[in-house]
């Protein structure tokens, strides 16, 4: 796009971003992503009302541009309240908080997205803001301070680089008054991440004083044991760039990967303490049980700033990935969401999903809806209550997001199958009959592999439980191989239909192709299917590395018990059985899972002295 292209116009810039979201990521993932997810409700809602457009989004953070300044300040202040209200429920396991900050200056706008000066501003404003304020402009202020009655605070002129702004507090509560220094930072990225900086550098300073052995293998690695840990170095700073600088990138690297489900991206706390006790790769991965490490650096050359990473596969001994940008630093911002994205990309196809992965890729049109999609899957293959309802809100913000209507139509039958599975359909018959017309015009119209999976899954578990309809489906897959969900509903439909052996080597075949087991759904079909043939060496080296992982699901625990009852070890059998009751097993999904009556009655006989108690 050449100057003379550039469509360049005066806007109100709204950016919203929550206080702390990697944090609250670590401690409950899914809790955090329903939470997140109640909170863009209101904020869509609120847009709606106040005659507003998100242009970008950067994870956790929205950017937005209103048609006036009073109506971008009153979708603030609205929208701070109704969050506010929403923290204040008891039931709310995840409150979180946003900051805001708004300004009305000069943009470019380029392929629907909105850059330069009048968008870096309200950036800097949000991450001047307090938790749960509100932080504008001298072009807001002189708007709206006639027109409406709220209360402000004037914080004096901020210089940032080459820019000055002058910039006000909204005071929605008589608390939020306070004074800063005008010199509050000596860089763009000192505005954004200043508190973010001073937090790590103490966080680092606690955790090292605490972390005298490093054993983060229980506190931050043991809970998640079916996803690859990666884990972020410190980047460097050469040169003339500030340290403050790799310390934002650095969090903005954690931050972007703490957003994908899929993988455990280890705190920064931990990656602070562990660079400073000097550890090596093998420490890393011997010690702390990381999968994949992140390194870089960043200097400057003149106006211009380079930036390095690496990312390494740590049990190959290898760089898988590299990267080299050069940018001006005033678009930090931008760069830090492609190098995220890009490292995210790489990640998922080498770590946790494989091959399936790069056919996905094809029917989105954003990284976001991707990456949206991805961990859909992950929620869904948890198949508990909370885990669907969680991919019910995905697959809503996907349809919001105008995904491809047969993606789309995918996404709503698998939900709804698991629904009616799991005992949570209200109108199962009208569930069933939507699953058959969906599954059926993908079959007609798309044709797809996964198109005939999901039709025989659907055949043998919903309408005719024809065995040799679902060979006939599964006989229209081009290549076996191709992927690990082709063997997984091979396992699934020999299991079925009574063809046990074929069913175990088809879960092997699938845990060999993809390299997580995301939410361990092949793992614990794999494991029924063992406890079926008797295959109980097999069964105990399948899971026991993986326990006592609440996401391996209550009828793995069952089964695991079922065979320590029947070695003798009763004690630790009973341990097992409670841990099945508490995440899940019954006696009606048990019978889902076994498909002889031989192996029900073997598992409720070893069982049967801990369900009477």
């Amino acid at each position: 796009m050449t100057e003379d292209n550039l469509e360049r116009k005066i806007a109100v810039i709204l950016v919203a971003d929550v206080v702390g979201y990697s944090k609250h990521m670590e401690k409950e993932e899914s809790a955090t992503l329903s939470a997140y997810s109640e909170c863009e409700k209101i904020i869509n809602e609120l847009l709606e009302q106040k005659n507003g457009s998100i242009f970008n989004t950067a994870g956790d953070s929205i950017l937005a541009e209103f048609t006036s300044a009073v109506n971008a300040v009153e979708f603030a202040v609205e929208f701070q309240k109704k969050i506010d209200d929403r923290n204040r429920i008891e039931n709310n396991s995840v409150k979180l908080e946003f900051r805001i900050g708004i300004n009305m200056g000069d943009v470019i706008s380029k392929k629907g997205n909105l850059l330069g000066d009048g968008v870096n501003i309200a950036a800097r404003l949000e991450a001047l803001s307090q938790p749960n304020g509100v932080c504008i402009s001298k072009s807001i202020y002189d708007l709206v301070a006639a027109k409406t009655e709220l209360a402000f605070n004037d914080l004096g002129v901020q210089k940032v680089k080459q820019n000055e702004f002058h910039a006000y507090d909204i005071l929605l509560t008589p608390s939020q008054k306070r004074k800063i220094s005008q010199k509050t930072n000596q860089s763009r990225l000192k505005i954004t991440l200043t508190l973010f900086a001073t937090i790590l550098i103490i966080c680092g300073l606690i955790y090292q004083t605490q972390f005298s052995s490093i054993n983060t293998q229980t506190a931050e690695s043991k809970n998640f044991a079916n996803k690859p840990i990666v884990f972020v170095r410190p980047i460097l700073s050469v040169g003339e760039i500030e340290k403050s600088t790799s310390l934002a990138l650095t969090e903005s690297l954690i931050s972007n990967l703490s957003q994908y489900n899929g993988i455990t991206s280890l705190s920064s706390s931990t990656s602070f303490a562990a660079e400073k006790k000097g550890f090596s790769d093998t420490q890393l991965k011997d010690e702390l049980n990381v999968n994949y490490s992140i390194s870089g650096s960043i200097q400057s050359f003149g106006s211009n700033t380079r930036l390095y990473l690496e990312l390494t596969d740590l049990k190959a001994q290898e760089v898988i990935w590299s990267h080299k940008e050069d940018f001006r630093l005033e678009n930090m911002f931008d760069v830090q969401d492609k190098i995220g994205r890009e490292i995210l990309e790489k990640l998922q196809i080498s770590a946790v999903v494989g091959g399936s992965a790069n056919t996905w890729q094809k029917d989105f049109k954003t990284f976001d809806q991707f990456r949206l999609a991805i961990n859909q899957r992950g929620e869904w293959r948890k198949w508990t209550k909370e885990g669907l309802s969680i991919s019910i809100d995905i697959t809503k913000k996907l349809a919001e997001l105008e995904i491809d209507r047969y993606v789309l139509a995918n996404l709503t039958m698998w939900n709804l199958h698991q629904k009616v599975i799991l005992g949570l359909s209200e109108q199962p018959e009208i569930d069933r009959a939507e699953i058959l017309k969906l599954t059926n015009m993908l079959v007609s119209e798309r044709g797809r592999d996964e198109d005939y999976r999901a039709r025989a899954v659907f055949e043998l578990e919903h309408f005719g439980k024809d065995c040799s309809k679902a060979a006939e489906l599964m006989s229209e897959i081009k290549d076996m191989s191709a992927n690990a969900d082709n063997f997984l509903v091979s396992g699934f439909v020999n299991n079925r239909c009574k063809n046990f052996a074929k069913s175990a080597e088809s879960f092997r075949q699938a845990l060999l192709l993809e390299p997580m087991d995301q939410g361990y759904q092949v793992t614990r079909l794999y494991t029924a299917i063992l406890y079926t043939l008797n295959r109980y060496d097999e069964l105990k080296s399948l899971i026991e590395p993986k326990l006592p992982d609440p996401e391996l699901g209550g009828m793995t625990f069952w089964f695991y018990a079922g065979v320590l009852a029947e070695e003798g070890n009763l004690q630790k059998a009973q341990e097992y059985y409670e841990l099945g009751v508490r995440y899940g097993a019954t006696e009606n999904f048990l019978m889902h899972m076994l498909n002889t009556e031989e192996a029900e009655g073997r598992l409720l006989n070893n069982l049967a002295t801990f369900m009477d108690k």
